[in-house]
């Protein structure tokens, strides 16, 4: 019976601690000293859906893993999205009321008519290696991502040490990319902006150091610090900036944001294992974010991984985030400023979101030649609203806006 207990135990601390490291960009996909036992293969489908017609976003994601001898995994992603639809370019104003101005048509246009509308695609690989010592464990990845007008690439690192019979473990983290933007001369009906040229670049670095403590058999914590720095071309090159006198249009200006940003983040995850529920477990995760552009930010989020029956498993979800505008952020520029830097991306101004989703999930582990697979359907409502954001806000309402995002996916190990 004690074995029994040990073994339970072992295993509940190896699912909270997988659960918590999931969850982070930086961390390798499973513990330290921990090699993956099995061939794994996961493809998942998802639609984003705006409001008032806006953007359609069709995702496509292929990844597989696999041990290399006793010591290795290797991992590979293919991800492709098609994109297709209107986005706000800039702010007008009449009669003291602000209001969008989207890019060209609608998402219902066809490809044929992407000189007014966006229509996009982007396609994006990755892989990975991880060794696995006795406690702990290295991993080194890249990738490249390519769309008409954008290209990125990037490398990172992570490592992982297990202390205090792998109850604590150490997470350290770097990663790096690099970005080129080249933007096309018409977007959606609207000439790019030439500030830049033909060619824009920008560097992004992000450092992460974290700690996950077990402690008891059923709870687990995790905290990171994430220090991130960004330089070069900032901006948004489709982006404009309506200027007023007013009520009175006088002009249109590039969007011009500052040439490097520094922002700092600190997260801290709660996972609680409940024996009595048929194995559930709460997740509760808090994020706080600041950066030097003004933006300070808070998200919250719950979740409940209820196991049902016979591999059946029920995940709800609620999520609320809020921020505060950046100190350059106007919805209009005044013609009377002498500020050079401004931007109207309703992506900057200060607001408030409440998301909540579904996921059903069945797992099966009778099938022939496969050790097991997973089959997943999920569904998430989000709605961004001025009036969500912490003390209120009336003054962004007029980009206030909702999306639905379906997903469908399968896990297959073999």
């Amino acid at each position: 019976m004690k074995h029994d207990k040990n073994k339970l135990r072992s295993s509940v601390v190896n699912c909270l601690t997988l659960s918590a490291l999931s969850l982070l960009g930086l961390t390798p996909p499973a513990t330290a000293g921990r090699v993956e036992e099995t061939f794994n293969t996961d493809f998942q489908y998802g639609h984003y859906s705006e409001s008032s017609e806006r953007m359609a976003i069709d995702i496509f994601d292929l990844a597989t893993s696999a041990p290399l001898g006793k010591t290795m995994t290797g991992s590979v992603n293919l991800v492709r999205d098609t994109i297709s639809g209107a986005s706000p370019v800039y702010n007008v104003r009449a009669n003291g009321n602000v209001a969008q101005v989207l890019s060209g048509a609608s998402r219902n246009a066809s490809r044929s008519d992407c000189g007014k509308s966006i229509c996009d695609q982007r396609d994006a690989i990755s892989g990975g290696l991880s060794y696995f010592f006795e406690s702990s464990s290295l991993s080194m990845g890249g990738g490249f991502s390519q769309e008409r007008d954008y290209t990125s690439r990037f490398i990172n690192s992570t490592f992982s040490v297990d202390r205090n019979k792998k109850l604590t473990t150490f997470n350290f983290g770097a990663s790096l990319a690099f970005d080129e933007i080249t933007p096309t001369e018409n977007f959606g009906g609207y000439t790019r902006n030439r500030e830049c040229g033909d060619l824009c670049s920008k560097t992004a670095q992000q450092y992460l150091v974290g700690v996950s403590q077990v402690i008891d058999k059923n709870s687990l914590l995790q905290n990171n610090l994430t220090f991130s720095y960004n330089t070069g071309y900032l901006s948004d090159p489709y982006k404009k900036v309506a200027v007023f006198d007013g009520d009175i249009f006088t002009n249109l200006i590039n969007d011009n944001r500052p040439r490097e940003k520094f922002q700092w983040a600190w997260l801290t995850q709660y996972v609680r294992h409940f024996g009595n529920l048929n194995h559930a477990a709460l997740h509760v995760d808090y994020r706080f974010s600041t950066d030097d552009w003004g933006i300070n930010s808070h998200t919250t989020e719950v979740s409940w991984h209820q196991p049902i029956m016979a591999g059946w498993q029920l995940i709800p979800r609620f999520r609320y985030y809020s921020q505060d505008q950046a100190d350059f952020y106007r919805a209009v520029a005044s013609s009377h400023s002498t500020a050079t830097v401004v931007s109207s991306d309703y992506r900057l101004a200060g607001f408030g979101a409440l998301s909540g989703g579904l996921k059903l999930s069945k797992t099966l582990t009778t099938l022939k030649h496969l050790h097991e697979a997973k089959f997943q359907v999920g569904a998430e409502f989000y709605d961004h609203s001025a009036s969500y954001q912490l003390g209120g806000n009336r003054l962004s309402d007029f980009a206030d806006f909702s999306y639905y995002l379906f997903t469908a996916s399968v896990n297959v190990k073999f």
